[in-house]
């Protein structure tokens, strides 16, 4: 028994399975990346003079369930703590920092059915977090139509993301095909036939709204409304986004083709005006994006480290988003990167130029 599997423990095992049942193969380099994985522990370990501190799993960078949890933290600023029941899939990443949301995992599909167990004991409606994939194999049945034949009064967030994407992103029913993916930026996962709004709409669901995962601001309009409407009876929202780690599998071949070809691309970078930001790191409390981070500030005037984006942002919005919905400090910036630009881009690089220099001050 180990415990929870990491590369250095799987590296291990393997190199000492090999070395007693295979003395013959060479395990230099597997030996030599474990002293070198020990010595990195210890300096580690010197830094923080003691333990290195846990980091807990994360959400994907660009994952659009990300931002409907910043809108749920939002929500709760203006009406108080809310009963949220998790459920099994990405979105259980939220029960850690910076989100902390889920009181309780029954199971797979389970959200909706265990919130109903608690609403006659919660002062405001619970909200039931459920992805596609566990909508399709158990919530529709446990979930969605046995609060329909009760007459539940719940809100239920569907996360739409277009796979089963915790365990691989296996394709569900309403799993989008080949011809209907849209590789443009910002676009969401586009509907087939059958569609889980249809299907909503087909058992009986009166209150049913669709959002686009990285408007922020309407995620939060939205969930307070299902929180807050004087409607009685199920309210589901769907959360519209496709899984990111699927969409840039998808995108990054293209990209390089396109780029190798001599083709026009263009990739969206967000950053942080290090003049502008004052270090208060709201941004990253609300966002939790992994390449939100904190840098060392250039201005020795700045005691406080002040937040930085790394170069993996795959240019989803979010951290703008968020900075707009929660009316924080304007120091995002969002930059269209060229390559291969056309004489129509260069003559507008130009423009721009000329008119940034003239406004400088000498």
């Amino acid at each position: 028994m180990s415990g929870e599997y990491t590369a250095e423990l799987i590296l291990s095992g393997l190199a000492r399975y090999l070395a007693a049942h295979a003395p013959d193969l060479p395990l230099a380099a597997a030996e030599g990346l474990l002293a070198d994985i020990a010595d990195l522990k210890t300096q580690a370990t010197e830094a923080f003079s003691g333990p290195v501190p846990a980091r807990p799993p994360n959400f994907c960078t660009g994952c659009p369930e990300r931002p409907v949890f910043a809108a749920l933290k939002l929500v709760e600023q203006d009406i108080g703590k809310l009963h949220v029941s998790a459920d099994i899939g990405c979105h259980t990443f939220a029960t850690f920092a910076p989100f902390s949301f889920g009181n309780s995992i029954l199971g797979y599909g389970m959200s909706l059915a265990s919130s109903a167990g608690v609403r006659n004991f919660s002062a405001k409606r619970p909200i039931a977090i459920m992805g596609d994939g566990g909508f399709w194999h158990n919530g529709l049945l446990s979930g969605v139509s046995s609060a329909l034949l009760n007459k539940g009064d719940g809100v239920l967030v569907i996360m739409k993301n277009g796979y089963t994407s915790a365990t691989g992103t296996q394709e569900t029913i309403s799993t989008p095909t080949s011809e209907s993916r849209r590789v443009a930026e910002g676009t969401s996962a586009t509907s087939t036939e059958v569609t889980i709004e249809n299907t909503l709409k087909g058992l009986g669901v009166k209150w049913l709204r669709t959002v686009d995962n990285y408007k922020v601001a309407e995620v939060r309009k939205t969930l307070e409304e299902a929180l807050t409407t004087p409607f009685e009876g199920l309210k589901v929202v769907i959360a519209d986004g496709e899984c990111q780690l699927e969409r840039q599998r998808r995108i990054k071949p293209l990209r390089a083709r396109m780029l190798k070809e001599g083709k026009r691309v263009v990739r969206t970078r967000f950053g942080v005006d290090e003049e502008t930001c004052t270090g208060d790191h709201s941004c990253i409390r609300l966002s939790g994006c992994p390449t939100l981070t904190v840098k060392t500030p250039t201005d020795p005037l700045k005691v406080d480290p002040v937040a930085y984006v790394t170069n993996d942002c795959v240019g989803c919005g979010l951290c703008g988003e968020v900075a707009h919905a929660a009316v924080l400090c304007p120091s995002f910036w969002r930059a269209e990167i060229t390559s291969n630009p056309n004489r129509w881009d260069r003559f507008k690089a130009r423009v721009r130029q000329a008119f940034i220099h003239a406004i400088q001050p000498a």
